[in-house]
Order: C-alpha cells, then sequence, then structure tokens
C-alpha cells in the first residue's frame, strides 16, 4: 500500500515544483501510498537536515503538497519512517480529493470525448482504445490536469481536428517544465512565456500540416527523400515559419526585449505499415531554409546520393554552396529564413520530432503507467560523436533494458540565428543539441547533446496468450 518509487515515475504525476526551491532543497527519495492517492518525498536542506512532504491531488486532481513534517530530521531513513507513519492517517479517510480553496476551474477531463464518436481524431481514438497506448494515455492525462488551457479549447481541438497541434504544445510544456523553467500563464499569446533562472523568453508553437494539393507522397528510399529535402521541404516549413513571422509577436509589451522562439514539428505526412512518415526524413531540409544553404552532392552509378563533404576545425562537415529560392511545382519562396526582413527579432527556431504518441507511450511505459506485459523495442539513429563522420550511430534497444535512458529533450534542436537582436544562450536549454552558422565560412555547427535522437521507430509488442505475441505497431515513428 505504500512504496518507495523512482524519480521518473513521481515526476509522471507530479507538475507543481517551483524551481526557485531547487535552490533550498534537494530530493532524495519518492513514495506512493494507497494506489496512488497520496504522493511522498524526503528532502535535504541547506543546513543538511531532513524533511519529508505529502502530495495530494487537488479539486482540479493535481498532486500539490498538502502535509508537512513539523519538524527536521538528522538522518534520512528517520525522515523516510516519519513519512510512512503520516501517511497512515490518510489510509481510511474516505478522501480521494483534499481541496486547498484556491481551485478556479474543475479537472481537465481529457479523456472523455467532448464530441460525437465520428467527430473524434483517428489517433485520439487510437490513444482511447488500444491496449498498447495505456502509457501514452496515463501520461497524457496526468500531463493535462496541470496543463493551463488559456484559450478554453484545447482539450476540444486535441480530440479532433487540432491534434497533432496540441500535441506539439503539450510535448513542449512537459519539456519546458521538466528542464526547469518557470512559467507565466497571465498571457494567451504567444503559447509560452518562460524563465530559467532569470533569463526570461516568448515561445510560439507551429506545424507542418498536410495540404492536399500541394504535397509530395512519402518517398521511397533515401535518394527520394534526399531530393525533396531541397525545395519541397524548405516550402513546407517556410509556409509555417512565415506565418508566424507575419504576427509580429516581438512587439507585444510581454514580448519586447525577450528572445523570441518559434518551436516547429513537422506532421504533415503521417507513417502507414508501407512507408515512414515524414518526420523521420524531413529534419535536415530546416537548415537549409532556415541559413539559405543547400549541401553539395553527386549521384553514384546506383544513382545514389554521395554527400560532398570538407575538412573543418570542428571535424568533417557537409560542404554547403547557397541558395537563394525554393521553388516546387508552381510555388516559390525566398530561401534563408533568417535572411528575411522582420526575422531579426526571431532569436531562435526549436525544432522536434518526437512529439508524438508514441513518445508518451514510451515516457508513460518507464514510468510504470503502461501495462506491464507490454514490450517496447525502439530503433533508432543517434547522433554520432565522431568528428570525421556525417553518418549517425544506428541501434536497437528494448526500453526495458537496464541501460536504456531517455529525456523529454533528447530529440529537440535548437538553431540560433546568426543576426538575432536578443541571441539565446545556449546553456539555459543545456540538455538539448544546438546548431550554428558560421556565414564567413558556410558552415553549419552545433553543440550536441549526447543523446541527440535524430529519428526512430518503435515496436510495441503485446502477449495475446502464453504461447503469442502480436506487434501492436508495425511502425511507429518521430
Amino acid at each position: 500500500m505504500i512504496r518507495k518509487i523512482s524519480l521518473r515515475r513521481f515526476n509522471a504525476f507530479c507538475y507543481v515544483r517551483l524551481p526557485f526551491l531547487l535552490y533550498s532543497f534537494k530530493e532524495l527519495a519518492w513514495y506512493e501510498a494507497f494506489n496512488v492517492k497520496l504522493l511522498g518525498t524526503v528532502v535535504i536542506d541547506t543546513d543538511g537536515e531532513y524533511l519529508y512532504m505529502i502530495l495530494a491531488r487537488d479539486k482540479r486532481k493535481i498532486f500539490r503538497a498538502w502535509d508537512f513534517a513539523n519538524h527536521t530530521f538528522e538522518t534520512q531513513d528517520e525522515a523516510e519512517e516519519a513519512l510512512i507513519e503520516a501517511f497512515a492517517k490518510y489510509e481510511n479517510d474516505g478522501q480521494e480529493v483534499y481541496e486547498q480553496g484556491d481551485e478556479k476551474m474543475l479537472p481537465h477531463e481529457f479523456l472523455q470525448p467532448q464530441v460525437p464518436v465520428d467527430k473524434l481524431h483517428p489517433y485520439f481514438k487510437s490513444l482511447l482504445d488500444q491496449r498498447g497506448h495505456e502509457g501514452a494515455r496515463n501520461m497524457i492525462n496526468e500531463i493535462v490536469y496541470s496543463f493551463m488551457d488559456v484559450d478554453g479549447n484545447y482539450i476540444k481541438d486535441f480530440q479532433t481536428t487540432g491534434f497533432d497541434a496540441r500535441l506539439w504544445e503539450l510535448y513542449l510544456y512537459v519539456y519546458l517544465y521538466s528542464a526547469g523553467f518557470d512559467f507565466d500563464k497571465s498571457k494567451s499569446a504567444p503559447d509560452y512565456l518562460v524563465s530559467y533562472y532569470g533569463e526570461d523568453f516568448a515561445i510560439e508553437a507551429v506545424t507542418v500540416n498536410k495540404s492536399t494539393q500541394f504535397d509530395e507522397p512519402n518517398p521511397q528510399n533515401m535518394t527520394d527523400a534526399f531530393l525533396l529535402s531541397r525545395d519541397y521541404m524548405p516550402i513546407k516549413y517556410g509556409s509555417s515559419l512565415i506565418s508566424k513571422l507575419r504576427k509580429k509577436y516581438w512587439l507585444k509589451n510581454h514580448v519586447s526585449g525577450k528572445p523570441f522562439i518559434i518551436a516547429i514539428h513537422d506532421f504533415h505526412q503521417a507513417s502507414t505499415p508501407e512507408k515512414l512518415g515524414s518526420m523521420t526524413w524531413s529534419r535536415n531540409a530546416l537548415i537549409d531554409y532556415l541559413f539559405g544553404v543547400r549541401p553539395k552532392y553527386t549521384l553514384d552509378e546506383n544513382g545514389e546520393v554521395v554527400l560532398g563533404v570538407r575538412q573543418t576545425k570542428h571535424g568533417v562537415s557537409q560542404d554547403y554552396e547557397s541558395v537563394h529560392w525554393h521553388e516546387w511545382k508552381g510555388k516559390k519562396i525566398e530561401s534563408g529564413f533568417f535572411l528575411l526582413p522582420d526575422a531579426e527579432n526571431v532569436s531562435v527556431v526549436l525544432f522536434s520530432n518526437s512529439a508524438t504518441l508514441t513518445t508518451f507511450n514510451r515516457m508513460g511505459q518507464l514510468a510504470g503507467l503502461g501495462r506491464a506485459d507490454t514490450q517496447m523495442i525502439r530503433f533508432m539513429d543517434v547522433y554520432n560523436p565522431d568528428p570525421n563522420s556525417i553518418t549517425p550511430i544506428r541501434m536497437a534497444q528494448n526500453i526495458a533494458d537496464e541501460d536504456y535512458e531517455e529525456a523529454w529533450g533528447d530529440g529537440l534542436v535548437m538553431y540560433h540565428n546568426p543576426d538575432a537582436k536578443y541571441p539565446v544562450d545556449p546553456d539555459c536549454f543545456p540538455d538539448i543539441a544546438h546548431i550554428f552558422y558560421d556565414k564567413k565560412q558556410m558552415l553549419v555547427y552545433g553543440i550536441p547533446h549526447p543523446f541527440s535522437v535524430l529519428n526512430s521507430l518503435t515496436m510495441v509488442l503485446i502477449p495475446q496468450s502464453e504461447d503469442e505475441t502480436k506487434f501492436f505497431d508495425n511502425s511507429s515513428p518521430e
């Protein structure tokens, strides 16, 4: 009924830590009690004394501090014993909710459909119905309880036509929270106003979406994907980014003088059992469009792409050439987003291809929120630290392996505007990858995150009987 749990599991339920408290306390142990009715943690303060805290669900179902130690302890063991004793008085108190008196809203009941079934987004129906998505279902449900729905439409959009965009916003929220950012929820636009140890940032999220009249089919191979990345994908990225540039968020009083970040995710081609979706191959085109460059290449005798490379002080790098325009089937846009008028007000572009149900499913499974009999095998292309290589490391892991690690920031990349009016200090985002561009040398270089995942595919296996196993997802890419 009372058990010690991992920090990862505790974090899956708790979204109310205030960053400044990290200066005063360090968490040492985590507990749950009575079927996750209560949570508890033991901390040590700056004086080297130990305390405990009990968290309970408020009227919005958010876990918040409810009970505290009334004195300090000399050892961690003493504090943990006192915490377990303190839990006992709540076991049979008849309560599941512990109102704190300041709750102004009812819980965000994410899993209760707000529209008829035939209006639900197919991914949302999959999230509700499929056994293999239990980890994602429970993880997202907990996160949404604490999510601030400033415009009142979040859950309805999530369940219907805005599924991808709302999932991207939720992914950004949980990443920013887990990375230690503090939120200012007083404004509705842009999407996030956050601070990191006194440094303020404004963030607006945008997605690359499907267009029935323009989009190309999923490429058959990597050569096709590369060729699509030269003009087709820059136009797709440009359409979304320019729409946000035109809104001129930096003119708002609460944004003026702060680094402004556009966060973008590509959802425009969904995966199928036969082909991988665009998020598995489209990321490199963003470099081309943002900086106005394109990798040099040739085709070998088999028609496969051979990239041009050159030696730099950073190691081997792709060889780039300038590109001024991107044109594809009647559409034409100017290359070099960071070179456009007003673009100096965009400090960075933040990119991910990981805001997927698959990611939430893995994170939920790792936190013990999924089915115990579910297995997930992840196939990944990850950053190669060899400075003389431009190819990633390909690997596969069962996420249940003891050495498997995953964090919300693993798939995030920040592209820095060389002409930004208010540059972003990479130290404020230390757990993600950073990409820079040297105009004089026409050189793209970066600060890699040690476990930067470039793309991945996850297979979910669910046993059907004692001697039968079914592949639940043939391909669940990010």
